[in-house]
């Protein structure tokens, strides 16, 4: 997995984010947005997991993992509400582009839906789960440490370098659950990372249309 993160670390998308992340996180109200947005991707991932996983595939390390996911929705809820109070759910005005986060979200899962057309419905449930899974996985692991850089400049009195030592954990465990469940399990993941590219270049479309829409910072 790691050649797929390393590929985004190069990718002309990384500096991009990387100004970005530099304008959001210097505006207190876009930077609490933007954290509830990623506290709201965090809580799809954990509505996905319970929702596609069968009970008789789900083991202690799977119930783990839910538990882990859902902290990390707490806890970047409530960086969020220290942000800015204001953030209370998840509705569209309380998140920075989390509408067309989720939309993102959705479509790879609908690109690891499409990757596996070939099995049988009742054999795709949890290949789904893990491809969606891994692809989310590595975007963490590229998009988590521009983040924390992000934060070290502005000098942010918060770290999101935990959540990255779980993420770089659970794209482990996709990584040997996906080469037990798929025999060629790689091709099926690199047709579902080429869409995720594309899928997150266009969140970051929108997140640039957020940040111009906003009103200009006050000193």
């Amino acid at each position: 997995m790691d050649h797929h993160i390393r590929q985004r670390d190069t990718h002309p998308s990384r500096e991009r984010m990387e100004r970005l992340l530099a304008r959001i996180v210097a505006d207190p109200g876009l930077h609490g947005r933007l954290v509830n947005s990623l506290a709201r991707l965090e809580y799809i991932g954990v509505r996905k997991m319970l929702k596609s996983r069968r009970a008789e595939a789900l083991d202690v390390d799977g119930l783990q993992h839910a538990l882990e996911e859902a902290g990390h929705a707490l806890r970047l809820k409530r960086l969020a509400l220290q942000l800015d109070p204001g953030v209370a759910t998840f509705a569209a005005a309380h998140t920075l582009a989390g509408e067309e986060a989720e939309d993102y979200f959705q479509a790879v899962d609908q690109a690891a839906e499409r990757a596996l057309a070939d099995l049988p419905e009742s054999a795709r449930t949890e290949p789904n789960y893990l491809l969606t899974s891994a692809a989310i996985e590595i975007r963490a692991q590229a998009f988590y440490p521009l983040y924390e850089a992000a934060l070290r400049a502005a000098g942010a009195p918060f770290s999101v370098a935990a959540i990255q030592r779980d993420e770089d954990r659970h794209l482990a465990a996709m990584a040997a659950q996906l080469a037990a469940a798929l025999p060629d399990a790689p091709a099926r993941l690199e047709r579902v990372l080429a869409a995720e590219e594309r899928l997150f270049d266009a969140w970051l479309d929108a997140l640039e249309s957020a940040c111009a829409a906003a009103a200009p910072m006050t000193a």
